[in-house]
């Protein structure tokens, strides 16, 4: 009797060389895999705890990046008269959450430190600095005080943690040992030295671009495809660009924690290494001859940001831009209706014929006040066009633009030299000819007028150009998200019905 065997139609897997034995440590991640029966041991449960710890902070560091995520304010703290509360030169921490460049978090509930709750590093390296002048006597090394009131110091923020609720074990052989029951995940502070002229530098661009366009490929540019202009058009940042610095991304290799004793006699475990710079400080003697925090602060300038998700949007949205708030003549902007030309004269108000300049009603104001000194006849533009008898070209003119009145525009406990606005000065002999003379351009035909707001020439009060652009039929707010651009407001002006003279509008 033949015996029937049972055979399977798939393949058999090939085997490549050592595929099959890698990863035999497992450096990519070690997770329990539960059954029935398993027995768990301290072993086992590191394991689980070891895998989510760092599972969070490699996404932490990969996804977030590292930095202050919100809070950490510090001020100076106000000394206690009767020193019962904080002394002399303390400083004030607020709570605040900060990611280091290991991906861990470092969570701040509040505290206020003085300069000997510090740690004074230099390289990473633990230094002793601050010796008081009258130790320094004591001992003789007056060559060893090595503090400099002018120069500056980086306060730091260091992940540490501390062991907590101790507790006694009996072991197998019956000798008794401590262990802890928790590990508490703090927060401990470093000063280091800083050149003070680092204390406010910008940060470098960290993705940077050389002449790629277009897709991934490199070879692509030669291609048919990208040969169409439709194909070829700019693409910011570019997925070569952005592709080559992912790439070139790496970690740093954190290492152990370093045990500290502090005064009080607790042991904590700080991580010298890595650090998130907070705020540029001052080291100063107090009345007691001791070295103390001083009052000055740099608190923003040295500090990495973490950029949030909710952040970066409204970045995007140009939450940041100075926007135009307001245009007096917005009843006007591009409508389909013409304007009357006695209300256009209007806007241009009562002028005498000895007047050199007119200050008009066209006036824009600003959601931010601007710096004064950008704001000059040249960033606006008064464009007249007519229609030509011969032909109907449209001759265009441009209204002559003295300067910008500003004054009303000031507003009380603004910073000095910053205007919330400004109003158009016109010519005042152009105006007595051109709109209240005798045979003027309007006079029987109907014009188009273009008024122009520039904003690439008007610098916020944060340094930035006004975002100007004109957004459809709306006449405000202005901009598409970005700084700079020209807002463009058109409107139609009815020619004038009769000569001026029989109405005796010269005044």
């Amino acid at each position: 009797m033949q015996t029937q065997q049972t055979r399977t139609n798939a393949p058999r897997p090939r085997v490549h060389g050592a595929e099959c034995c890698g990863d035999a440590n497992c450096e990519t991640g070690l997770r329990n895999n539960y059954y029935e029966h398993k027995k768990l041991s301290i072993e086992s449960f590191r394991a689980e705890q070891a895998y989510s710890l760092e599972r969070r902070r490699l996404l932490n560091r990969a996804i977030h990046g590292w930095g202050v995520v919100n809070g950490y304010a510090i001020t100076v703290a106000a000394p206690d008269p009767y020193g019962k509360g904080a002394p002399t030169g303390s400083l004030k921490i607020g709570p605040g959450l900060a990611l280091d460049s290991c991906g861990r978090e470092l969570l701040e509930v509040g505290r206020t430190i003085a300069l000997a709750d510090v740690l004074a590093l230099e390289n990473g390296k633990r230094i002793d600095p601050f010796r008081s002048p009258s130790e320094l006597q004591q001992s003789g090394r007056y060559a060893h005080s090595t503090i400099n009131p002018e120069e500056c110091w980086l306060l730091c923020a260091h992940y540490a943690e501390q062991s907590i609720s101790p507790v006694s074990v009996q072991g197998a052989c019956e000798c008794q040992r401590r262990e802890w029951d928790y590990t508490c995940e703090t927060v401990r502070y470093s000063v280091q030295r800083i050149s003070c002229k680092e204390c406010c530098r910008s940060a470098d661009c960290e993705l940077e671009c050389e002449c790629q366009r277009g897709g991934c490929c490199r070879d692509l540019a030669d291609s048919e495809s990208l040969r169409r202009p439709k194909d070829l058009r700019s693409q910011r940042g570019g997925c070569r660009c952005i592709c080559d610095y992912i790439t070139g991304l790496e970690f740093e290799c954190c290492g152990p924690l370093c045990p500290i004793d502090e005064p009080c006699g607790q042991k904590v475990r700080v991580d010298l290494g890595h650090c998130v710079p907070l705020a540029c400080i001052d080291i100063v003697l107090d009345r007691c001859d001791q070295w103390a925090f001083g009052e000055r602060l740099e608190v923003c300038g040295p500090r990495r940001l973490v950029k949030r998700n909710d952040l970066l949007f409204d970045l995007i949205r140009g939450c940041d831009l100075t926007r135009i708030g307001r245009i007096s003549w917005e009843d006007w902007h591009r409508k389909q209706e013409a304007v009357s030309f006695e209300e256009f004269s209007d806007f241009f108000g009562p002028f005498a014929e000895d007047q050199d300049e007119c200050v008009t009603s066209f006036s824009v104001e600003f959601s931010r006040p601007v710096l004064k000194e950008t704001l000059h006849s040249d960033c606006f533009a008064i464009t007249v066009m007519s229609a030509e008898r011969e032909g109907g070209w449209r001759e265009t003119l441009r209204v002559p633009i003295v300067r910008i009145d500003t004054e009303r525009f000031q507003k009380p406990g603004d910073p000095k030299g910053y205007v919330w606005g400004g109003t158009i000065v016109v010519e005042g002999a152009w105006l007595e000819d051109a709109v209240r003379g005798r045979k003027n351009r309007f006079l029987g035909a109907e014009a188009w007028v273009e008024i122009e707001v520039r904003g690439d020439f008007i610098l916020d009060c944060n340094g930035q150009a006004v975002d100007a652009n004109a957004v459809g039929l709306h006449p405000y707010p202005s901009g598409n998200g970005t700084p700079g651009g020209t807002f463009l407001s058109t409107f139609r002006v009815a020619s004038e019905p009769e000569p001026h003279h029989h109405k005796g509008a010269n005044l």
